[in-house]
């Protein structure tokens, strides 16, 4: 009963400890808001379009990929869907594309919780194969829940560039997906702290010690580690969720990409 209390303990320290990056969007720095950058809206998160600026700006058709990649297309696709949505339109309180594509990131993150495992674990894949092209100030930052958009789009952008078809395609279908949950007020689906701990445990068990014991202190004290055991211990985290057998993947994936509306209160 200890032990069990001990890791349900740590479970609430680490869930805690990931709130400020587990959306598996790329948040944005507030005094970013007022800029426009179309890799925002492709990473998931269409917040710092500024609404009150001219909806004819051409920035808005922006693609910031080559045409060449399989997420060219894609991007071109999701960003048609979302200017030609009329459930988006109808709860717009503005018409312009760039207002609308705003509102699409706010219920894409919101919706997120709302999805299924499966989806959630295609979502997981993907920010996986993302972080490690993030430098240590980068990582740091995103765990802190503070990137700055251009940056983080001259760094992740190679990266969505080499998504397969498959990929790019799921990527924006996940964004679909949860903005129409959201739209539809699709119910929560929360993660209860005994399934968290057992995905945390399972990683841990993979893992022969020193490393294993490592791996549950760096978790545990993320919040006052320096950026490069931070960036360490949440790279080792995702990695290895994400190659977790069933239903430990679907675990993490939900523990780490739905926030506080996705995870049981403690």
């Amino acid at each position: 009963m200890n032990c069990t209390r001990k890791y349900l303990g740590i479970a609430a320290l680490i869930i805690i400890s990931l709130l400020a990056f587990s959306l598996g969007c790329f948040f944005i720095k507030k005094q970013d808001t007022e800029k426009t950058t179309a890799g925002a809206v492709a990473g998931g998160d269409a917040r710092i379009i500024n609404a009150n600026s001219n909806g004819n700006d051409p920035t808005v058709s922006m693609n910031p990929y080559p045409a060449s990649s399989p997420i060219h297309g894609e991007f071109n696709e999701f960003r048609n869907w979302v200017l030609n949505n009329k459930k988006l339109a109808a709860l717009s309180d503005a018409a312009g594309p760039r207002h609308l594509l705003r509102l699409s990131g706010q219920l894409a993150v919101k919706g997120l919780p709302r999805l299924s495992t499966d989806l959630l674990e295609q979502r997981l894949s993907a920010v996986t194969k993302i972080l490690p092209s993030l430098d240590t100030h980068m990582c740091s930052t995103f765990l802190k829940g503070g990137l700055n958009a251009m940056e983080f789009t001259v760094q992740a952008s190679s990266v969505m560039e080499s998504f397969s078809d498959d990929e790019a395609k799921a990527w924006f279908a996940i964004n679909k997906a949860a903005i129409e949950a959201q739209l539809d007020g699709s119910p929560l689906i929360v993660l209860s702290t005994e399934d968290a701990t057992r995905g945390v445990l399972k990683i841990a068990r993979s893992m022969y010690e020193p490393e294993s014991t490592a791996f549950i202190s760096g978790l545990t004290s993320l919040k006052t580690a320096n950026d490069e055991d931070a960036c360490a211990t949440v790279r080792t985290l995702y990695s290895k969720g994400n190659a977790l057998p069933e239903p430990y993947r679907g675990y993490m994936a939900r523990m780490l990409l739905t926030g506080k509306e996705g995870n049981e209160k403690f």
